[in-house]
């Protein structure tokens, strides 16, 4: 797939920061096309509300809201919830 314009493509994960004692996880929403990192959270739990947080983010800051767009995750437990 190509990408054409910012906002076709949003991918979306979970990264760990910190260390094994006192970890933290970094969700992250990014826009395929500029790279840029659209929503983000730093939580010290794994559960769903660090992703929603982040996906919550770059709704608010979205621009071509009539736009389609793709929004694509490994499909984690976070992503899988009914919240999300």
């Amino acid at each position: 797939m190509e990408f054409t314009r910012p906002e076709q493509i949003w991918v979306s994960d979970i990264t760990y920061i910190g260390n094994r004692k006192n970890p933290s996880y970094l969700a992250l929403i990014t826009d395929a096309y500029s790279k840029k990192i659209v929503g983000y959270n730093v939580s010290d739990s794994l559960n769903v509300m660090g992703s929603l947080s982040a996906l919550e983010m770059a709704l608010k800051n979205r621009k071509y809201r009539n736009e389609p767009m793709i929004h694509h995750s490994d499909r984690g437990l976070q992503y899988c919830s009914n919240e999300y």
